[in-house]
Order: C-alpha cells, then structure tokens, then sequence
C-alpha cells in the first residue's frame, strides 16, 4: 500500500500506523473540522476502477455506518482514496481482549466468573442489537473487542474494573471487504480458531454464527485457550465441522453446559439469541437477580430449546431475592379477560381473511424486509415488543457533546468532548405511580403520586428501567441531554446564572412537569436540578471501584448541570434523596 502518514484523506490527517492486519491497515488520524482523534481504517483492495464494485463498497459500509449502539465502534465515514475503500470511525484508548488475554494467562490467571458475565452481557447486548437490524459481524474474535475505560487506561496486569466496556469493532468487515474484492460466494471467510462450522464450509450464514464465534471467545476467556487448536488450518476447520469442543478442566458443569450449546455444530440446537447465553451465563454462576434484569418482563425466544443448563435452587433468605415482579391483582385479571377477547376478535378476523379468498393473502415487501447485502433479515417482528414506547421521551440527536467543568471542584470533572450516538431519554423523573407498577409494594404518600420517586438505590434503578425495557443514560448522556450541544453548554436549565432558582421549592419534591423553569433548553427534559438527584451508568469521570455517579440536585440544594457525586450505589447517605430516569438507544 502506498505511504499514507502525513497525507489528509477526506477531512482526516493520517497521524501514525497503529496496527496492520491481513484484511486493512489501522491509522491514528485527526479529523480537522472536529479537532479530535479518529481511527482510519484502509482496506487491502482497489475498486476506483470499477463503478459497480465501489457502489456495492458504499450501500454495505452504510449499513454498517446505521448502527447505533455503546458496544460497538461508530464509524463516522466512508470513502476511497487511490483505489484504496477506506473507513474513518471511532478512536478507542485501551487494549484489545485478545492483547489483555495473552498477558493474563501468561502470567496463568483467569478473568474471574462475574467479569466475564459482565464482558458477556455488554457483547451480547451489541450483537443482539446488530442482529436485529440485519447485520452479522462474521468475525467476532478477541482481537476485534477492544476493552475501553472511557474514564481511564485499562492495564493489562490489573483486574477489570466496573468502567471497562467491552466495544466491538470491525463490524461487518468481512462484508465491507468481500464487497470491495467482489469476492465470489462460498468463499470462506473469517479467522479459523473462531470460525463457524457453516462459516468452514463456505455455507450462506446468519446471525448464529456470530453466537458461535462469540462461545469460542468464552471458552477462550475461561480456558486460557480456544477450542479448537492444530498446526494448519484445515485441521481446524475440520475440528469445527465434525469434533466436540474440550471439557475445560475446574469449571462448573452447569457453564459448560453454556459453551456446549453456544459451540453446537447444528445452528438449531445454538442459542437462538445471544443474550440467551448471557442470561444461562448468568444463571450457571448463582448471578440470578443480574440474569432477571437482562431477561426483564420479556424473553426474546418465547421458548426455550433443550437447554442443558438447569435453573439453579431457590436461594435461602439470606440471598438476596431477585427483583420483585407485581403481585396479581384485580387489575391483571381485568387485563386478562380482555386479552382473551382480542385473541377470540383476531381468530374471528383470521377466519374471515381466510375465507375471502387468496387475494387477501398475498405477500408483499413489508411482510418479510430484507436489507440487502447485509447477509440476514431482521429478526421476527416479535422483537420490537422488545423496545419501549416513545411516550413520554425524547431523542438526542448524535453528536460531540461537552461535559464536566471545573477540575478543581471535587464534585466535577474537567472539561471533555465525548461523541454520541443518537438515544432516547424519559423527559420526566420515575414518579411514585410508575413505580409502584414495577414494585406493588411501594408505599406512595398520600397526594405524592405524581412526584419522583425517591430512596431508591442504583440496583433498583437498573432493575426498573431495565423492566420497563430501558436502561439507565450514561452519565455522558445525562449530562449531553440536560446542558445541550456546543462548546460551553448551559450550567442550569434555565441559563448560567444560579438566580433564577429561586422559585423552586425548598423543603420537598414537587409533582414532575409543574416547574417550567426548570425545563432544560434545546430538549425539553424536566426537574433536572432542584428535585431528587438522579442514577447514571457508565461515569465519564473517575470514580472509587464499585462507586456509581448520582447527577442533578434535590430540592433545598441546587447545583449546575455538571454536577456529580460519586458515591455508594445501595448503602449511602444520598440514597434517601436518589430518584433516576430511564434511557434507550431504540423506541417503537
């Protein structure tokens, strides 16, 4: 390939080679209109010559330039340069997994079992997604997972800490790539020691191949080892075709169980979804309340295969209970009774639509889409259940957002621009009534239905959003979402000058929605400051190990918008005070 440091491509300045790799090479550039660092991408092909070819090149990278997702890379553009497709997208400090790896088990440790559920929960999270939106990746590997602490390094001779996420990369490369060689179907692709056993036999593949690759990532993370290791590839490829992976030596028979369904041969007999594995996962290592709040009210296979992995015991009272669910009551049965008559309605309307003849039956386009090129349709229509209503939220747009403000201030963090992804956020606190739908057991006082929520910890926040199929903005998000774009965001909803919070109440909370004061501005998001503070996930700055990060103020303290406390997540002084609102990267 031609030397590229010191030249611009695009609106990017090559800066230095990171990495070279048998499908592209990896550069440290900066992008000149955004002022920050951005990885490019230049894959081994020339396509400049054939228009066709280059077309086929931009439909596949903008279908994988669409996903929007915190566990996978944002590629920001897509062009080419001298014959060369190339890729900008997100620069990620930090270590691959496959770097971490090596160094872990050359010094013969392991990554202890609630790490790696929690490595395994935010992977499957990101193929699940993907998935969903038609795209496979076709070679998840260590190598392509990059472990990234957006609040500091992550050290290869330390144990994970709770700020390290798990990012993929690469996301339909192989795609990316075979489109820019016009490489001919039935071509295997992919790296052997992951590689599916439909992948090894050139076979026309779908999202389960993935769920495989990522189970041959899990026994690697668990043995020291893959499954499957010979002197030539062929070998290998003949090991995934047609012998059972290795029984790892030490390790429950009930997470074993876990690799051997992810590892079948039959994509069948895989998990239909991979956060099936991370729920069996979960469950394999006495995780219970963590796998109820992954599976939440719905499971996204509504019923299960021959799992091998049994339900563990019920705990004794001295374990902690899963989230509670609603208690039955009239109500539900209420819903019930009407369920029962939608269901007699829809049979009575199938059996006209039957009888009307095969004109009422013919297929069209929007009964099963495809997107094209991307080698999977969506899953069944099923999974938007999945996703919450857009009631009651509001879309941030993506974009480079400033937070933090004051480094010398011990409740905030210095400056920093983060870019994101477009996500929704509720505009409103939880309110008592909300809640208590969750928690029936929930003591509301009389006449405060309609405040927020408050004395709820971290756990409870997580496991709420997560049933109302949300989860908790990161902290970046919470912050992006109140302040606005630009520079030197707004300190408060209202403007910069703490004045004019005057009016709000002092000696308790107030209903949500009723102060239009406090009414942040470009959103629209309510009671930022001056209510209940609010949970986040994921801080943007340092926290103690195990800490989480309240946001916003409560009533009779108002602080700015950059405003954090770090703190204890169950057993704190400020729990009394902790309300939170919910996030999602998807609405229906």
């Amino acid at each position: 390939m031609p030397e590229w440091i010191g030249k611009t491509i695009g609106k990017v300045r090559i800066e230095k080679l990171l990495a070279r790799g048998g499908m592209a090479e990896v550069y440290l550039g900066t992008h000149l209109n955004l002022e920050r660092p951005v990885a490019v991408k230049l894959l081994h092909s020339y396509i400049e010559e054939e228009p066709a070819l280059l077309e086929r090149f931009q439909r596949e990278a903008k279908v994988v330039a669409s996903l929007r997702h915190p566990n996978i890379v944002q590629i920001y553009d897509f062009d080419s340069a001298d014959g060369h497709p190339y890729i900008v997208m997100e620069y990620l400090k930090g270590p691959t997994l496959a770097m971490y790896l090596r160094n872990l088990h050359q010094r013969k440790k392991r990554i202890p079992f609630d790490q790696v559920a929690s490595l395994l929960n935010k992977l499957t999270s990101a193929l699940d997604y993907a998935h969903e939106q038609g795209v496979i990746h076709r070679d998840i590997k260590p190598s392509n997972i990059v472990l990234h602490n957006i609040a500091d390094e992550v050290p290869l001779d330390s144990p994970l800490t709770n700020g390290v996420e798990a990012i993929v990369t690469d996301f339909g490369l192989v795609r990316i790539v075979n489109a820019a060689t016009q490489t001919a179907s039935g071509l295997v692709s992919g790296t052997p020691a992951y590689m599916s056993p439909e992948q090894a036999r050139g076979d026309q593949v779908d999202h389960r191949t993935d769920i495989y690759s990522l189970g041959a990532v899990l026994y690697e993370m668990l043995a020291g080892r893959v499954p499957f290791e010979a002197d030539n590839t062929v070998t290998i490829l003949h090991m995934h075709l047609h012998t059972p992976p290795p029984p790892i030596p030490g390790i429950p028979a009930k997470v074993q169980a876990v690799i051997e369904r992810a590892l079948r041969k039959n994509p069948d007999d895989r998990y239909r979804t991979s956060r099936d594995m991370a729920i069996d996962f979960y469950l394999a290592i006495d995780m219970i309340t963590q796998a109820e709040m992954i599976r939440g009210p719905y499971s996204l296979s509504s019923a299960p295969l021959d799992a091998p992995v049994a339900l563990p015991p019920k705990p004794s009272p001295t374990v902690p209970e899963p989230t509670p669910k609603p208690a039955r009551s009239r109500a539900w049965i209420g819903m019930g009774l009407i369920s029962l008559v939608f269901l007699f309605l829809v049979a009575v309307g199938g059996y006209r639509l039957l009888s009307a003849g095969s004109k009422a039956l013919q297929p069209t386009e929007t009964l099963n889409p495809v997107i094209p090129n991307t080698g999977l349709s969506p899953l069944p229509s099923e999974t938007a259940d999945l996703l919450p209503p857009a009631a009651r939220m509001v879309k941030i747009p993506a974009d480079t957002y400033w937070v933090g403000e004051n480094p010398a201030n011990e409740y905030q963090s210095a400056p920093k621009s983060i870019p994101l992804s477009d996500f929704w956020i509720d505009q409103y606190q939880v309110t008592n009534e909300e809640y208590q739908q969750h928690v029936t057991e929930w003591s509301i006082p009389a006449g405060k239905e309609r405040h927020p929520v408050r004395g709820v910890t971290w756990d409870q926040a997580v496991a709420y959003c997560s049933w109302a199929k949300k989860r908790l903005p990161t902290e970046a998000e919470w912050e992006a979402a109140a302040r606005g774009p630009g520079t030197s965001p707004q300190l408060y909803p209202w403007g910069n000058e703490y004045v004019n919070s005057s009016s709000l109440p002092v000696d308790d909370t107030y209903e949500v929605g009723t102060q239009l004061i406090n009414k942040s501005q470009p959103f629209g998001l309510f009671d930022l400051v001056g209510n209940v503070y609010e949970w986040v996930e994921q801080p943007y700055g340092v926290v103690q190990d195990g800490y989480q990060v309240l946001k916003g103020s409560r009533f009779g303290n108002v602080q700015d918008l950059a405003y954090r406390i770090a703190t204890a997540p169950n057993e704190s002084i400020y729990v009394k005070y902790a309300g939170f609102r919910c996030a999602a990267d998807q609405v229906r």
